[in-house]
């Protein structure tokens, strides 16, 4: 029974490493990109929360998608085409499926991944009686008197050069009131990807009495409330239009709302950027590292798009929050009007600028006025980095108007080099590189910036036979933000609009706890460090080594061999003969990847049992095995020959 057991891991192990294609890590990305499989990445579940009915396929080959619907019993949910992956509705667990998927052949497949939940970017709304009143000082804009931030911001003088003209700028949130009467006439068509929907300029999509409606509407009035027409407040880029891309969506008891989905996010993405999105404005995110909503991202910057994101309001100093910590994402801080990083706001080195976030007065739906609005009006007092987003979304929107071929790295650099330098000295963690200032940018000019960096680490095993996919990989410095990216199924990480500078790379992983690891051990994961000067197009290859040694005796004298058998193919890798122990170093010719330790003798009489130590990577870990009478092969492991392979990279 032993051999058959080991002969069937064999089996499935040889089907799923068998999708993990040989790869040149001296070609080019483009090269790589061309050949058939690569180790397919499996996206991280435990810990996250997911749409349990849910699975991301990302493709090579479209075709090989449909292997896996048959096999999962699945069906279609979306295409993305021009994202190159496809979202299934499964019959069971999203768990359920990754151990089928990992017993197929997946050529073809570059991810399989989950659909994480996540949330809006929750407003700390004030229960203060602020002073509302009309005021004789802006007879156009009766409250504009109490929008402190467009006073700290400079807005009247960066009026004087832009005010948004021509400027769409995408609200990926939940629905608008597109009858509020400081918003009507600001809207171009919309969508609501969940349900391939267009929404027509200036209509309230939803029932506007849902009060989930209220974060989409208090965003766009931050942005691009109307100028002039007696009626409350006015948005930064007054005169750009709003295009609503409906992400939450309120539920029919009017009690709560759900987030629609990484994949229908993904697909709201593409659409506004190819219906002229010039800016994308994110208040929400969460856990869970997302190559789709990665490559989402990543065309909407490829196409001259600016994406913004709220850091997020948990006050804690991280780097796990998205879409806000993707490379190329300018991610926003929320500040007060003496210039200092509120508590709440969430600390991080990927932080770009901050932005005013508390007591923000904006435009809320009608239909919420009287429970909701101060003093019964269509406006309240909100607060977070909810509310700082907008602001740099909307002074994104007068650059684009000044320089429309600006690129999107070009703009965030701009932001973060005219930043008013608040909280510590230089870069930090609260505020990033400072408070935005629109009265100085809009007098610089973005071409004094590199109009783009794209970086991108190749990680492979020691010889660079295999790629490894599921590495993180960490772009550190000490005076600036720092990016975070994961191997991909070719062993790359892609770094879209980050700084030209000098970086200290951080090469971890893989992850044993990630689907897709090789690594069944938390000792088999490794680590290596290099430093690279980054400018323009370019890029590194680095490879991962381990050490690996194992020292075995038997209980009784014979003739023993101890193999390495290759899991990729079944066959022996390296053989040695012992009679009573023996001492193995993994041989450096031998390409990386997962091995089998098998103990094999000619005799069959008699029962022997193994004992010894496997060190890797420096830790002694027991192992052993028993060979029962009558049995001539027996696997090697910490479990006594259960069945488990050594991840060596």
């Amino acid at each position: 029974m032993r051999r058959l057991k080991i002969v069937l891991l064999l089996a499935l192990i040889g089907l799923f490493f068998a999708a993990c294609a040989r790869i040149d890590m001296n070609t080019s990305n483009e090269a790589a990109s061309g050949a058939a499989g690569g180790g397919v990445r499996f996206g991280e579940i435990a810990g996250y929360e997911v749409f349990e009915n849910r699975l991301i396929v990302g493709y090579e080959n479209r075709e090989a998608v449909d292997k896996i619907i048959e096999k999962l019993g699945a069906e279609v949910l979306l295409e993305l085409p021009k994202l190159k992956a496809v979202s299934l509705k499964l019959p069971d667990s999203v768990k359920n499926a990754y151990t089928v998927l990992k017993t197929m052949k997946l050529d073809g497949i570059r991810y399989v991944e989950p659909s994480y939940r996540r949330y809006l970017i929750e407003p700390v709304k004030s229960h203060e009686e602020i002073l509302l009143s009309p005021s004789s000082e802006s007879e156009g804009d009766p409250y504009y008197p109490h929008q402190w931030a467009l006073r700290v911001l400079g807005a009247e003088a960066a009026w004087e050069k832009a005010t948004g003209e021509g400027v769409v700028v995408a609200v990926v949130d939940t629905p608008i009131d597109g009858q509020h009467p400081d918003l009507v006439g600001q809207f171009v068509t919309g969508y609501d990807p969940e349900l391939d929907v267009e929404i027509p300029p200036d209509t309230d999509y939803e029932d506007p009495l849902n009060p989930e409606d209220d974060h989409g509407s208090h965003v766009a009035g931050i942005i691009a409330a109307k100028k002039d027409n007696d009626e409350g407040i006015v948005g930064l880029a007054y005169n750009a239009k709003i295009m609503p891309i409906l992400i939450f969506r309120g539920t029919e008891d009017h009690e709560d709302y759900y987030y629609i989905g990484d994949e229908y996010v993904a697909n709201g993405i593409v659409w506004a950027v190819d219906h002229g999105a010039d800016v994308l404005s994110n208040s929400w995110g969460g856990g869970g590292y997302s190559q789709l909503l990665k490559d989402a991202i990543d065309y909407a910057i490829e196409n001259g798009a600016v994406f913004v994101a709220a850091a997020g309001n948990d006050h804690t100093d991280q780097h796990w929050h998205y879409p806000s910590a993707y490379p190329g994402v300018i991610a926003v801080g929320a500040s007060t009007a003496r210039d200092e990083i509120v508590f709440f706001s969430s600390r991080g080195d990927y932080l770009s600028v901050s932005a005013p976030g508390v007591n923000i007065l904006s435009c809320i739906p009608r239909g919420s006025a009287e429970d909701g609005g101060v003093y019964g009006t269509p406006y309240a007092y909100w607060g977070g980095t909810s509310m700082a987003t907008p602001y740099v979304s909307a002074l994104v929107a007068l650059i684009k108007e000044l320089h429309p071929d600006a690129t999107p790295y070009q703009i965030k650099k701009l932001l973060e080099e005219t930043a008013v330098d608040i909280e510590e000295a230089g870069y930090d963690h609260a505020s990033g590189y400072g408070r935005i200032n629109a009265a100085e940018a809009v007098n610089s000019d973005p071409s004094d910036f590199d109009s783009d960096v794209y970086f991108e680490v190749l990680v492979g095993e020691h010889t660079g036979t295999w790629a490894v996919p599921a590495v993180y990989v960490t772009l550190s410095r000490d005076d600036g933000p720092n990016y975070y990216a994961k191997t991909d199924d070719f062993g790359v990480a892609k770094f879209h609009g980050i700084d030209p500078d000098d970086y200290d790379v951080y090469i971890g992983g893989p992850n044993y706890l990630d689907m897709n690891a090789w690594n069944l051990r938390i000792a088999e994961e490794v680590g290596v460090s290099t430093s690279v000067s980054i400018s323009g197009e370019s890029s590194i290859t680095v490879l991962l080594s381990s050490s690996f040694s194992v020292e075995l005796t038997a209980d009784t004298t014979g003739s023993y061999t101890l193999k390495l058998v290759d899991a990729f193919s079944g066959e022996d890798a390296y053989t040695k003969d012992f009679t009573d122990s023996v001492s193995l170093e993994f041989p450096e010719e031998l390409p990386g990847g997962p091995y089998y330790l098998f103990v094999e003798r000619s005799a069959t009489a008699g029962e022997v049992s193994f004992s010894g130590v496997v060190t890797i990577n420096g830790e002694e870990i027991p192992v052993g095995t028993t060979l029962a009478d009558g049995e001539t092969e027996a696997v090697v492991d910490e479990y006594g020959g259960y069945g488990y392979w050594w991840t060596i990279f």
